[in-house]
């Protein structure tokens, strides 16, 4: 995302709301420190009380590195890295990398640094993937910073590469008793923007593009009952999607979804064609 994209965003959305937090993530957003930065500069200028970032720790490669760029993090205003420590991100990289991270981090004084870690079903699970992360976390004990864990969410590549460990749950029913989906439809506390300006408020479910309408206008107009895709979603769930006549073609098969959340995602891509806020 640009910087100028971002600032924009940010001015709309203090406009017509007390943000309580504002967070960068990914993909990862240290591939283009510059740019992060400059926009967590942005964040504060709003006087944001909670500026944040996920980050996969590569920029702890080198110690001397990790550390200039920590300090410039600090004084641009982000006061809260989550930092992903966890057996799917560890396959590509050293562990020794997020620890640099961490600990410069901790040496520029930003104050709430965590563990950001995914499981598949908990840290005492013995699947494969699990217990390698709860080695890990043994590891990372000395440094003594907290962690966040939170569920692998059942779309794209964990679909692919992780369904034998996903439990099926009931595709049946509205969205709304959906974990994951607390009053997000309804109410929605928080939005994500993509580069592409795509405003979502859950999984690739956008309200409408912030780059052709304006964001303050997103949310200060949005209301679930307008959107025919969220007023199903929330009345009825997800397979009441596959009755619209634009999902006729659809080859619904129901043992090869894992819960609504996987339904939803896969049903509103095809839909997309009909609907164009259906998918982003």
């Amino acid at each position: 995302m640009q910087v100028k994209d971002a600032h924009n965003y940010l001015a709309e959305a203090t406009a017509v709301s007390n943000l309580e937090s504002f967070m960068i993530f990914g993909g990862e957003p240290m591939l283009y420190p510059k740019r992060a930065i400059a926009i967590f500069k942005k964040a504060s200028q709003f006087r944001i009380p909670k500026i944040d970032m996920i980050t996969n720790g590569a920029w702890g490669k080198n110690k001397a590195t990790a550390e200039k760029l920590a300090i410039k993090l600090k004084t641009a205003g982000l006061n809260t890295i989550n930092i992903s420590a966890d057996a799917f991100h560890l396959q590509f990289m050293p562990l020794e990398y997020p620890i640099n991270a961490a600990l410069a981090s901790l040496k520029a004084g930003i104050e709430d640094i965590k563990w950001n870690v995914a499981l598949i079903e908990s840290i005492n699970a013995t699947n494969k993937y699990d217990k390698k992360t709860a080695q890990i976390l043994k590891t990372l004990q000395p440094i003594g910073i907290d962690t966040n864990t939170f569920k692998i969410v059942p779309a794209g590549r964990s679909i692919q590469n992780l369904r034998q460990y996903l439990t099926p749950t009931s595709l049946y029913g509205p969205c709304e008793e959906e974990p994951l989906e607390g009053n997000t439809l309804t109410n929605p506390e928080s939005i994500t923007i993509e580069p592409s300006g795509s405003a979502d408020i859950c999984w690739s479910l956008p309200i409408g593009n912030a780059k052709r309408v304006p964001l303050k206008r997103l949310i200060t107009e949005y209301d679930w009952r307008r959107n025919p895709i969220t007023r199903i979603l929330v009345e009825e769930g997800p397979t009441r999607l596959l009755k619209l006549p634009e999902a006729r073609d659809y080859q619904f098969q129901e043992e090869q979804y894992i819960n609504k959340c996987h339904l939803c995602t896969e049903i509103r891509k095809t839909l997309k064609l009909h609907y164009p806020n259906a998918y982003s």
